[in-house]
């Protein structure tokens, strides 16, 4: 078994009675031996059944009721004994040889950490599929690292200093920025990415998880200036308010027109997901549909960027 370095996969959960089953199942059949890897369950102060869930899968469930996503799963690999870390969510499944491939990759590729995209459920809603764009499961959206699906070598891990525990959100990010910073190279491999079942389902819930993502984009502002979707949604605002503003002046030409230019921040969001995603559009329908979600998804981008500015102003 010398080959077969021992692996911890962590998992924070909160309230995830619903999904951690699901979750859990899948991991405890690996094709990956048993004996070479633990499943660590983080309860960050659950009200319903998770912890009792996951006490029929998990090697280890510790409580951590306070901080934020970044210090469960710090509290989490603090108690690992793999060389391994792994990171996923207690509301997502993975494949039977998920872990095989990712500590393949880890081990055929020195100095690098590797993770995974999101495939759609069977029968996903519309609004998970035209945000994924990954129907087959090939492809991956996001460049950075995603904590549904992350593997790294411990000691690269303790090297970059863990994850931020400030951060709401953002904390894997924020890990991938600085591993690139340190000369650890990052890979997204499709054959990682994980099935998420608590994907937003509806334009509303769509809109708070965005809400949830950007609320450190004022406490982060260091970073966030670096990245181009904080400027995308400061343009979508701008534009947005100031059309607005002329609505309520009866100025509805120039409105009209600054209101169009808003929507230059969607086109380049869509634009880019559909390259990366290599999606052939088949209808009008669903040009509308995807445009539709980048315009959510920078209304709750702007949302979570006011709350951030209201929270760093008391």
């Amino acid at each position: 078994m010398t080959d077969r370095p021992f692996c911890s996969v962590v998992i924070p959960a909160f309230n995830e009675e619903r999904d951690i089953e699901a979750s859990l199942s899948s991991l405890v059949n690996q094709s990956y031996p048993r004996n070479r890897y633990e499943i660590i369950v983080v309860d960050n102060g659950s009200t319903d059944r998770t912890s009792k869930i996951a006490s029929a899968f998990a090697d280890l469930i510790l409580s951590k009721p306070d901080g934020n996503v970044g210090a469960v799963r710090n509290f989490g690999i603090d108690s690992a004994s793999g060389e391994v870390i792994i990171c996923t969510d207690a509301d997502c499944v993975v494949t039977q040889d998920w872990i095989e491939k990712g500590v393949t990759l880890l081990k055929k590729n020195p100095n690098h950490a590797f993770g995974g995209g999101l495939r759609p459920r069977e029968n996903a809603r519309w609004i998970e599929k035209y945000w994924l764009l990954n129907e087959a499961g090939d492809r991956v959206q996001q460049r950075a690292l995603a904590g549904s699906s992350i593997f790294v070598w411990k000691r690269d891990f303790e090297r970059l200093g863990a994850f931020n525990e400030e951060m709401t959100s953002g904390e894997d990010s924020d890990l991938y920025n600085r591993a690139l910073s340190n000369g650890l190279k990052v890979i997204i491999n499709p054959k990682l990415s994980v099935t998420h079942l608590g994907c937003p389902e509806t334009p509303r819930d769509f809109i708070k998880r965005q809400i949830w993502h950007s609320q450190n984009y004022i406490p982060d502002f260091k970073n966030s200036v670096k990245d181009k979707v904080f400027w995308l949604t400061l343009l979508y605002f701008g534009c947005s308010t100031t059309a607005l503003c002329l609505l309520f002046t009866t100025n509805y030409f120039p409105a009209l027109t600054i209101l169009a230019a808003g929507q230059l921040p969607v086109f380049i969001l869509a634009l880019k997901r559909l390259k990366r995603s290599a999606w052939r559009i088949k209808s009008l329908n669903e040009v509308i549909k995807v445009l539709l979600i980048d315009n959510l998804y920078l209304v709750g981008r702007t949302i979570g960027l006011l709350q951030g500015v209201r929270k760093t102003l008391g």
